[in-house]
């Protein structure tokens, strides 16, 4: 018969763990735009401040967004060396609202 008392390292990892109310990582996927990425990077920032959402995956996120911004920068470098038109899709990113 098991006793009911439990085991220091069992309160341990009990205590170990912190409760925190984490808003989910996504509720509505928006279309992808430069207003919308600097909104959820704005968002991402208050939340990391009033400490809903942990540093480490608020830096996931700007990661993700940097690499969006190069990838946009080089596609504007690419097309201004080739003396071509900027492809649709960047205009559409940076002008749609």
């Amino acid at each position: 018969m098991k006793s009911a008392k439990q085991t220091k390292q069992a309160i341990k990892r009990k205590n170990a763990m912190v409760p925190h109310k984490m808003k989910n990582a996504v509720t509505l996927i928006r279309p992808l735009t430069a207003s919308s990425l600097k909104d959820v990077l704005w968002e991402t920032l208050n939340d990391v401040k009033s400490e809903q959402m942990l540093p480490n995956r608020a830096d996931a996120i700007a990661a993700q967004s940097r690499e969006i911004l190069r990838t946009i920068k080089t596609q504007l470098q690419v097309s201004g060396q080739a003396k071509r038109p900027v492809p649709i899709d960047i205009i559409e990113f940076s002008e749609r609202r």
